[in-house]
């Protein structure tokens, strides 16, 4: 599916923003030790929102992870982050959702992947689990 925006108007909403801050805002694990088998497979899911207001951009960033074996209904791991990412908006631009469509999947899910990994791999070492190492994000 081709973008409905251009290049030109995607570099310039592009140029106006400025990264302020990154936070995780909420997550969430859980364990069910009686699903844990020596193959689960993974099911990873993003979803975000978006908000401009005054100067600035916010955008909420969510990773649900399912770790599952083929053989229980359950997943044996869950685990869920929220991040919410700021901007600051430099010029009078109005951020589209064409452009976060494009902007999301380009740059904002890459930037969180590595903190989302990291979060995994604290999370599932925490359990006592053996490590869920997740591989590099590819697009």
């Amino acid at each position: 599916m081709k973008p409905k925006i251009s290049p030109q108007d995607y570099r310039n909403i592009l140029e106006a923003l400025e990264l302020s801050t990154i936070s995780m805002v909420d997550s969430s694990f859980r364990l069910k030790d009686e699903n844990i088998s020596r193959s689960l497979s993974l099911d990873i899911s993003e979803k975000f929102t978006f908000e401009q207001k005054d100067n600035g951009l916010t955008v909420l960033y969510s990773y649900k992870l399912h770790a599952q074996s083929s053989e229980m209904a359950e997943p044996a791991i869950s685990i869920t982050a929220k991040y919410s990412v700021k901007y600051a908006v430099t010029k009078d631009v109005i951020v589209t959702k064409d452009f976060m469509n494009v902007f999301s999947d380009l740059t904002v899910s890459m930037l969180l992947w590595a903190y989302f990994r990291e979060y995994v791999n604290n999370s599932v070492y925490r359990m006592g689990m053996p490590p869920l190492v997740l591989g590099l994000k590819k697009k």
